[in-house]
């Protein structure tokens, strides 16, 4: 999604990691899916494009939702716990 946005700004990859001050390599690796989106980057992706805070992390958080379900249905479901207030023990904590 990012990538595309770039392209329709006519914006190289090396001139928007300028622009928002970060490594060329970094934002690489966040377009290829090799990093996730942080806090900070998503300011800094907020502030250039002009989306609202908090937008580009929750993009990341659709797209690692997604993928734990993938691997998910690969080690099968774990069984929900059922409460047994008979043998209910307090936390340590």
């Amino acid at each position: 999604m990012l990538a595309a946005w770039l392209d329709d700004l006519g914006i190289t990859r090396t001139a928007f990691a300028a622009h928002i001050g970060i490594s060329r390599v970094m934002l690489s690796k966040v377009l290829n899916g090799h990093s996730a989106v942080s806090a900070d980057m998503d300011l800094r992706l907020s502030e250039a494009l002009g989306t609202n805070p908090g937008h580009w992390l929750a993009l990341q958080n659709q797209r690692d939702l997604w993928t734990s379900r993938l691997n998910a249905q690969a080690r099968g479901t774990i069984p929900r716990i059922q409460h047994d207030t008979a043998r209910h023990e307090p936390c340590d904590g």
